[in-house]
C-alpha cells in the first residue's frame, strides 16, 4: 500500500512538472500604483508592472531552433564587416549542441539558403558554409527575414527555443521594404512562438526598423557600432537564449470601470476598452523587468479597482500556462494633501523616468527630420521634467533613480552637441534609451 501511494505521488509530481511549476519556482507579476489616493476629479495614474523570474539552477539548456539571417550586401565589405560577422557565426556554431536545429540564410539582391533547418550533427559541414559568404549586391532584408522565419517554422516546437537572428548593416532597398508590412510579418510568426532578434552594424542601417522588428518579434535589439564587437554580441545573445524560462510572454490587463489606457511606455500593446494585451517577449532566468502603464482615472468617490492582470506564456508540450494575477486599486479623496502624503516615491520616480524616455523618443524623431535644435530642446525639457518630479525631493531609491536619469539626459545633450554625425549620435542615444525602457 505504501509503495502504491509513493508511486501515485511520483506520477502526480511528474505530470505537475509538465503542466506548471510549484509556487516558489514561478515567474511572478505585481502591479503598483504611484499613488493609492486620487482626486475625486480623477486624473493620471501610473501602474508599475513588475515581472520577476527566479534564478534557475545550471542544467542542460532547452534545445534551440535557430536561423541566422546574414546581410552579405556590398557594404558589408567596408571595415571588413563580413569577416567579423563570419567569425561571430563560427563562435555561435561552436556553442551549438548536437540536437539543436540550425539554418543559415544569406541575402543581397537575392536570398540564398546555405543550410536548411535540421539538427546540427556535423559542425565541420556548418563551418565550411561560411567559406561561401562574400559581399555583393543590394539589401533584400525582407526576403532574407521571411526565409529565416520559414526555416524556423519548419521545425517549430514548444520543446525548442525558436528564434531568428537578423543582422544587417544597410537599408532595406529590395523586395519588401515597407516597415509596416515587415512588422506584420514578424508579428504573425510571434503568434507561433517564433521570436526575432535584430543586430544593426555600423551607421548605415535603419535603427527604427530594426527596433520595431525586435519589438514585434519578442527578441532583442543591438546597435553594434564597431564590427569588432560582433563576436561578443553573438556570445551575449546565445547566453540569453540559454536562460529563457518563459517564451512568448504577455501581460493581460483588465481595466476598471471608466479607466482608460493612455500608453504602455516603450512597449507595444493591443486591445480596446477594458481588455488590453501587452506582449513582452521571452522572460529570462533571474530577470527583473518593469513596465510603466499610463492610465486615465475617471472622476468618482470611494474605492475604484483600477486594473487586474495576469502574465501568460507558451508552455512546453503545447500547454498554455498562466501565472498568478494581481489587482490594483485607488481611493478617491477631496483632500489633495492626502494624495501627496500617500505617494509611493519609488514608483513615482520609475514612472517619471519612463515618461522621460518617451520624451527622448520625441527628440529622436526631431533628429530624423533634421530638426537638431528641436531635438536638443526636447532633451532639455525631459531633464527638467525629471527633476521636477515629486519624488526628486524625497530620500531613498526614488531620488537616486531620477539623478541617474538626469545624468543620462545630460550625456545625450552633450553627445548631440559634440557630434559631427547625427546618425551616430542618434543611434547611440536611441540604443541606450531602448535599454532603459527594457530594464
Amino acid at each position: 500500500m505504501k509503495r502504491t501511494i509513493i508511486a501515485v505521488l511520483t506520477m502526480i509530481g511528474f505530470f505537475s512538472a509538465g503542466l506548471g511549476r510549484t509556487p516558489d519556482q514561478k515567474v511572478t507579476i505585481n502591479g503598483h500604483i504611484n499613488c493609492p489616493f486620487v482626486s475625486h476629479n480623477g486624473g493620471t495614474a501610473y501602474l508599475l508592472l513588475t515581472i520577476a523570474a527566479p534564478a534557475t539552477e545550471p542544467k542542460l539548456r532547452q534545445p534551440m531552433n535557430l536561423a541566422v539571417v546574414l546581410d552579405r550586401s556590398g557594404s558589408m565589405a567596408d571595415q571588413n564587416k563580413i569577416e567579423y560577422a563570419k567569425k561571430a557565426v563560427r563562435l555561435l556554431i561552436d556553442q551549438l549542441q548536437y540536437d539543436d536545429i540550425f539554418s543559415f540564410v544569406i541575402y543581397d539582391d537575392v536570398v540564398d539558403v546555405l543550410r536548411e533547418a535540421k539538427p546540427v550533427h556535423d559542425k565541420r559541414e556548418l563551418l565550411c558554409l561560411l567559406d561561401e559568404v562574400f559581399p555583393r549586391g543590394a539589401t533584400n532584408l525582407g526576403g532574407g527575414l521571411a526565409e529565416g522565419l520559414r526555416q524556423v517554422e519548419r521545425h517549430r516546437d514548444k520543446e525548442y527555443l525558436n528564434r531568428v537572428i537578423l543582422l544587417s548593416d544597410g537599408l532595406a532597398n529590395r523586395g519588401v521594404t515597407d516597415p509596416n508590412e515587415l512588422q506584420r510579418m514578424v508579428q504573425r510568426y510571434r503568434g507561433k512562438s517564433v521570436s526575432v532578434t535584430t543586430m544593426g552594424v555600423g551607421l548605415g542601417y535603419n535603427e527604427n526598423l530594426m527596433i520595431r522588428l525586435s519589438e514585434s518579434g519578442g527578441g532583442n535589439y543591438y546597435f553594434i557600432e564597431s564590427p569588432q564587437s560582433l563576436a561578443s554580441i553573438f556570445r551575449k545573445e546565445l547566453k540569453s537564449l540559454s536562460c529563457v524560462v518563459a517564451q512568448n510572454a504577455s501581460v493581460e490587463l483588465r481595466l476598471g470601470d471608466g479607466v482608460r489606457l493612455r500608453d504602455v511606455i516603450g512597449y507595444e500593446h493591443r486591445g480596446e476598452g477594458k481588455e488590453i494585451v501587452i506582449p513582452i517577449g521571452d522572460v529570462y532566468s533571474n530577470e527583473h523587468r518593469e513596465l510603466t502603464v499610463e492610465l486615465e482615472i475617471p472622476e468618482g468617490t470611494g474605492v475604484l479597482n483600477v486594473a487586474k492582470g495576469v502574465l501568460k506564456y507558451d508552455g512546453k508540450r503545447g500547454w498554455f500556462e498562466s501565472w498568478p494575477s494581481f489587482a490594483a486599486e485607488i481611493r478617491y479623496t477631496k483632500d489633495l494633501s492626502e494624495v501627496d502624503r500617500n505617494r509611493d516615491h519609488e514608483t513615482q520616480a520609475k514612472a517619471d523616468v519612463a515618461v522621460s524616455t518617451r520624451n527622448v523618443e520625441k527628440a529622436l524623431r526631431a533628429l530624423d527630420e533634421g530638426r537638431r535644435e528641436d531635438a536638443a530642446r526636447e532633451l532639455k525639457n525631459a531633464q527638467d521634467a525629471v527633476m521636477a518630479s515629486p519624488a526628486a525631493f524625497s530620500t531613498g531609491a526614488g531620488a537616486s533613480l531620477l539623478i541617474q536619469q538626469k545624468g543620462r539626459l545630460e550625456s545625450y545633450q552633450q553627445l548631440l552637441k559634440d557630434s559631427t554625425d547625427d546618425r551616430k549620435a542618434k543611434k547611440a542615444i536611441q540604443y541606450e534609451n531602448y535599454q532603459v525602457q527594457k530594464k
